[in-house]
Order: C-alpha cells, then sequence, then structure tokens
C-alpha cells in the first residue's frame, strides 16, 4: 500500500501545481453557485397590500374588517389599509399600490339582519392578477359564512309567523358576530426541500465532482501517452497498484474539493447543508460514484483527449437528468422515475431529507448506499478496464 500512496501523493502534486483541479473542482462550481445565487435569489412568500372601504360600519361588516381580514395580516401574505372611500380606493388600485380594495356600501350590515340581499365590491388590479382572486376568495368565504348564519336564524324562527322583524334583526345580528365554538387550525407541513442557495451550491458541486474525479484515470492515459507508465510498470509494483494509485487520487481530489466547496458556500452564500454526519456520508457517497462513473468512462476511450470529452458528455448528461439545473417536481413523471439512475438526483435527494425539520441521517442512508453501488459497479469496471491498459502499455 505504501507503493499507492507514493504513486497518488506524486499525481496530486502534480495537479496541485498545475491548478487544473482546483479551477475544475473549486473555482468554477463556487463561482456558478454565487452567480446563480445572486440572479436567482431565494424565492419569497407571496404578499400583497388590500385596501378595505367601510361605508356601512355595522355590525356584520364589522367582521370583515376586524376579524376576517386581520386574519389575513396575521398569516403574512398581505397588508390591509382603511380608505375612506371607493374612489381612492379604486385610485390606489389601479396605480398598483393596492392589488385590490373591499367596498362595504352603506346598509350593508342593516340589509343582511333584515334578509335583504347585500354585495361586498371588489376592485382588481388586471396586473395583479392572484391578489385579485385572493380578495375574492376571502370574500366569498365570508359571504358563505354569512348566508349560513342567516339560513340558520330562519330555520329556527321559520315556525314563529308571530316573531318581529326586529327581534329577528337582533337574533340575526348576533349570531353573525358570535365566535366560532369549533376552530380550524393550519399546520405547516414539514418541508423536505432544500433553500435555493443550499440547492444551487449542491447542484454545482455535485456536478463538477465528476469532472475532478476523472483527473486519477485521466494520469494513466496521459503517463501511457508520454512513456512514463512503461517506467513506472517497471518498478517493482504491479498493475493494481498503479490503478489503485491513480483511483485514489481522483477519490482524494474529489473529497477535498466537496470539502471546500461546502464550506465555502455554508460561510460565504449562506448554505445551509443539514446535519454534518448526513452530509458527509452523502459526500462519500457522491465522491465514490463519481470515481467509479468516470473511471468507467475515461477507460472506454484510446487517448486523453477523448476520454475528457466522453466524460463531459455522460457528466453534463447525468447532471441535466438528474436535475442539477432545475428542479423535477414538475417534470414528467417517467422523468422523475428515469433520474433515479443518476448519482446526482440521489444526492440531492439526500440533502432534500435532511432539510426537513424531521430529518435524520438515517434518511439520507438509503440515497448513500444507492451512490455507493454505483460506484462500486462502474468503478469496478473502469478498474479492471484500467488494469489492462496498464499490461497492454
Amino acid at each position: 500500500m505504501r507503493a499507492v500512496f507514493t504513486i497518488a501523493a506524486k499525481d496530486l502534486k502534480q495537479r496541485i501545481r498545475d491548478r487544473s483541479a482546483i479551477i475544475m473542482g473549486i473555482i468554477a462550481p463556487f463561482a456558478l453557485a454565487s452567480v446563480f445565487s445572486l440572479l436567482l435569489p431565494s424565492s419569497q412568500g407571496f404578499h400583497t397590500d388590500y385596501a378595505v372601504v367601510d361605508l356601512d360600519g355595522g355590525p356584520v361588516s364589522e367582521l370583515l374588517t376586524s376579524r376576517v381580514l386581520p386574519g389575513v395580516v396575521e398569516a403574512g401574505f398581505a397588508d390591509v389599509t382603511p380608505i375612506a372611500d371607493r374612489a381612492t380606493a379604486a385610485e390606489l388600485v389601479e396605480d398598483g399600490e393596492m392589488g385590490a380594495a373591499f367596498v362595504i356600501p352603506e346598509g350593508f350590515s342593516e340589509a343582511i339582519t333584515s334578509g335583504r340581499d347585500a354585495t361586498i365590491t371588489i376592485i382588481g388590479n388586471v396586473d395583479a392578477a392572484l391578489s385579485t382572486q385572493i380578495a375574492e376568495a376571502i370574500a366569498t368565504g365570508y359571504a358563505e359564512e354569512i348566508n349560513a348564519v342567516s339560513l340558520s336564524v330562519a330555520a329556527a324562527l321559520g315556525g314563529f309567523t308571530t316573531v318581529l322583524p326586529a327581534t329577528i334583526a337582533d337574533i340575526s345580528s348576533r349570531a353573525a358576530v358570535f365566535e366560532p365554538s369549533i376552530v380550524v387550525e393550519e399546520n405547516e407541513a414539514d418541508s423536505k426541500q432544500m433553500s435555493d442557495k443550499t440547492f444551487y451550491s449542491a447542484s454545482m458541486a455535485i456536478m463538477f465532482l465528476f469532472f475532478t474525479a476523472q483527473f486519477g484515470i485521466l494520469s494513466l492515459l496521459s503517463e501511457r501517452r508520454q512513456g512514463t507508465l512503461t517506467r513506472l510498470v517497471a518498478a517493482p509494483v504491479g498493475p493494481w497498484t498503479v490503478v489503485l494509485a491513480k483511483a485514489l487520487t481522483g477519490f482524494v481530489l474529489g473529497a477535498v474539493a466537496m470539502l471546500v466547496l461546502i464550506l465555502a458556500s455554508t460561510f460565504l452564500l449562506g448554505a445551509e447543508w443539514g446535519n454534518p454526519l448526513g452530509v458527509a456520508l452523502l459526500t462519500l457517497g457522491g465522491v465514490v460514484s463519481a470515481t467509479g462513473v468516470s473511471a468507467m468512462a475515461a477507460t472506454m476511450a484510446k487517448t486523453e483527449e477523448q476520454a475528457s470529452g466522453w466524460n463531459a458528455i455522460l457528466a453534463m448528461s447525468l447532471a441535466i437528468l438528474g436535475g442539477t439545473f432545475f428542479s423535477l417536481d414538475r417534470a414528467p413523471e417517467f422523468v422523475s422515475q428515469l433520474s433515479l439512475i443518476t448519482p446526482h438526483a440521489w444526492f440531492l435527494r439526500g440533502l432534500d431529507e435532511l432539510a426537513a425539520a424531521s430529518g435524520t441521517v438515517a434518511d439520507a442512508l438509503p440515497a448513500v448506499g444507492v451512490m455507493v453501488a454505483i460506484g462500486v459497479v462502474t468503478g469496478g469496471l473502469g478498474l479492471v478496464r484500467a488494469r489492462g491498459l496498464v499490461i497492454g502499455r
């Protein structure tokens, strides 16, 4: 094993001197992750502004202005501003300062408690269709609640024809503002998805890992072309020693590059990778798979240039299919299933598992296992072919 480490150390020094591994493994992916983070900032939740014009001021309209709409503000997706008149509200909506406006007409409460028709007007902005649709949904829900109360009162008093209208109005008014005995609360589901900054950092890291891990086997082809492989084999070392040393070189380069990228993106870009142990295992699986796939691709070629080209095509194809440039959430089902043949998809899936509030290291282990399996199978084929290159030098 000493010979393996000696040869690997020599190759690592060479790659550090020519800076090829540093540029391809660290500088390029970090630069792209930074650019994506700037050009495509983290998505923000929906937010809008609503105006409310209460020309009624009655107990029924107060249910909307003092209870329903404040709940919207508390939810965090809208601010509500009281406006004195309809014309001002319409102007604000038209100018784009408000997403929509609620207009409650004068006599609204009296009409409701007297059993007459009443209307709430929504003034919408054509450039803020979503804000208008949400406002309509709020008004519709409010109207349905009022109708339900009115129907209940009517059903309860239907058999008493001598009840005075004033009594009906009083009962209706009090029922309309009565606190519900059953309240449905929203409980946000646990999200298994990385932040955008983490996604960009992880995507670029795993994509360029396949370019970095190739340097070990590529050096075998380079030494074969330069004639130094003959002298190396003439030394008292076996073919497997040379092959394992080249594989170790690619593995170490990939692991170091991933470590630097994880630390740099964490402290400089604000990425949140998750549980350190889980991230370490996913990184190990990613490096094993990248080393194996790169070895298999490189040994299919006859020259160093041809090997670089084939590996680049394979790496980019797997990266695109694995969802490193865009999320596969909206892709057809067969594309999502097909992506599971790529280590990239499993690496990102494992990080998504760790991103969940309840995510544990155990949740990421299936992704680690699949990546290691891919690396072992492809790496086994690649190393056997690499040994053939050494023997047939």
